[in-house]
């Protein structure tokens, strides 16, 4: 089983890292991808600066979510992609490495933006190509 984290560096996609990785030990063979996704923005003068902010904000939080699967014993394989939509880069990395499973935080960074679920998890449920675990954490 493939299975597919979208991370962000919120308690909620540490989460579900932690969710994947326990999956993993019980279901082997396994394997864990964990994706960031940086922001692409549109070309204004501060664009550039806003997008490198965004990207290094993404590799901070696969480095932090890697760390995260080394302690429970998985060995992840990490990927960064750039879009404009968070939620259409994880459907289409989960479609580009044939993910069985996406565990996904019910929430990102973006805080409550939406009632129950957060509109990246939300979008990700409607689109995504395989089956989609979302984990909560108690609030």
């Amino acid at each position: 089983m493939k299975i597919l984290v979208p991370v962000d560096g919120s308690a909620y996609s540490l989460k579900a890292v932690e969710t994947a990785c326990d999956l993993i030990k019980s279901q082997p063979p396994s394997s864990l991808v964990l994706v960031s996704v940086g922001i692409q923005v549109p070309e204004l003068e501060e664009g550039q600066y806003i997008a490198e902010k965004m990207k290094a904000l993404a590799e901070k939080a696969l480095d932090q979510a890697k760390a995260q699967a080394q302690e429970k014993g998985v060995t992840p394989e990490v990927l960064l992609a750039t879009g404009v939509s968070p939620a259409d880069e994880i459907v289409k990395v989960a479609k580009d490495v044939k993910a069985d499973l996406i565990v996904i935080g019910s929430r990102g960074l973006a805080g409550k933006t939406r009632f129950f679920l957060g509109s990246t998890a939300s979008t990700v449920v409607t689109y995504s190509p395989c089956s989609v675990l979302v984990v909560k954490t108690p609030e």
